[in-house]
Order: structure tokens, then sequence, then C-alpha cells
């Protein structure tokens, strides 16, 4: 199974690297797309590895999360901070989460942007357990919103859907390892002085997390916006039960 786990991140990065520079020049709406979902919690936070909705397991639900990501050598570097706050639903093996995120640039002068967004995630396919090997299949939908905290009006909103593959195999019977793929689409639409612009783009998400039976977990994660020489958003984040 930990052979699985590096063939499963092999992948996502491979596919990264190779997907995004086979596509052709981007129109207008191509961009707007990429800046609206970048600038919201669902392209600007990495994923994180959540285990199937258990009644019976401690979840985790509260975490801090960080990423970071430039277009390129000469653009600023964008640090995003969160927190996110998940809740079990009582139907469709199905939780809810909330988030609130930060954006600043490593300019001095460029301001930042504040953004917010909510997911809700449901297990369709699932065998196993936290105690032993298991393996899922979810779908993911999460809308987001930003606001520009400069001197323009500028907003962007979002909505993605994902498709969750996630396995899981325990480590010494205090804590085990889980890991996610999630390829999706995103739309996109910006408010700029010019007008407003709107888009599609093809998205792809990893996260591979440790989780002690306490609850305290770690996540490691990457997202992926599909654009001809667009970054990879690399994260981390923390979590525990509130």
């Amino acid at each position: 199974m930990i052979r699985r786990l590096g063939a499963v991140w092999a992948g996502v990065f491979l596919a990264s690297g190779v997907i995004p520079g086979a596509v052709a020049a981007q129109s207008a709406g191509d961009r707007a797309a990429w800046d609206a979902l970048v600038l919201s919690p669902a392209g600007a936070l990495a994923p994180l590895a959540r285990d199937p909705v258990d009644d019976d397991a401690r979840q985790t639900n509260l975490w801090l999360r960080y990423g970071r990501w430039r277009y390129n050598a000469r653009d600023a570097i964008h640090n995003n901070t969160g927190i996110t706050l998940f809740r079990q639903l009582p139907f469709a093996s199905s939780e809810l989460s909330l988030t609130g995120a930060y954006l600043s640039l490593s300019c001095a002068t460029c301001p930042s942007w504040a953004s917010g967004g909510a997911s809700l995630q449901s297990t369709l396919l699932q065998f196993g357990g936290l105690g032993e090997r298991s393996g899922s299949i979810g779908l993911r939908s999460e809308v987001g919103g930003t606001h520009y905290r400069g001197s323009s009006q500028t907003t962007a909103a979002s909505a993605t859907t994902a498709v969750v593959v996630g396995v899981g195999i325990p480590l010494n019977g205090q804590s085990h390892l889980s890991a996610s793929v999630s390829p999706g689409i995103g739309v996109g639409r910006i408010a700029l002085v010019d007008g407003i612009h709107s888009g599609t783009r093809r998205t792809l998400g990893a996260a591979l997390a440790w989780t002690h039976s306490s609850g305290v977990a770690v996540n490691l994660g990457m997202q992926k916006i599909m654009i001809a020489g667009g970054p990879t958003q690399l994260g981390g984040g923390v979590g525990w039960n509130r």
C-alpha cells in the first residue's frame, strides 16, 4: 500500500507538469477563470486528505492551512493562510466545510485579498476502515468568493466539482496515513475595471495526511489549475479536534 501511495503521488506530479504544457494559447476567459479560482479557497489552498465520514471515527474537524505560489520568477510570492471547519451531516455520508482565507504578497506595497468558501463532500463508495487498509470514492463541490482590499473594487467568485479518490493504511495502531487524488473542473468569474470575465478550467489536486488517534493531523498537498505555464500550488496544514 505504501508503494501505491508513492505511485499515486508520482502520477500526480507527472500530470501537473505535462498536461499544462500541452495546452495551446489560452483565451481571456481561460485567464479569468484561472484568476478567480486561484484567488478563492478552492485554488488558493491545497486540498486535505479526509477519511470517509464514519460515525465511529474521531475526525479532525478544525484545520489551520497555508499555501504558497507565484506565477513565474518575476512574480511576487503569494502567501495564503486559512482556517477550515468541518461539520458532519446526518445524511448521505457527507460533511460540510467552511473556510476563511487571507492572501498576502511578498511585495510590501501590494494590497491583500480576503476570501471565503463552503464545500460539501459525499462518499459514494467505501471499503475498509480506519484500523485497516481502506479506499473510497467521493464527490466534492465547492463555492467561494474573494475581495481585493486595494483601491479598486475587484471581486471574484468560483465553483468547482471534483471526484475524490482516496486510500489509507494503518501505521502502528495509533495513527494512519491517508492519500487522495481529486481531478475536477472549475468555473471562475472576476470583475475587473474593464468588465466582467468568466471561463472554465480543469483542476487537479492531491493530498497526503498523517492522523493520530487523538485527532491531531498533518497534511501536505498540491493543487493545479490547468493553464499554459501556470504554477502548482503547494501547501500544508495542521488539524485537530475542536
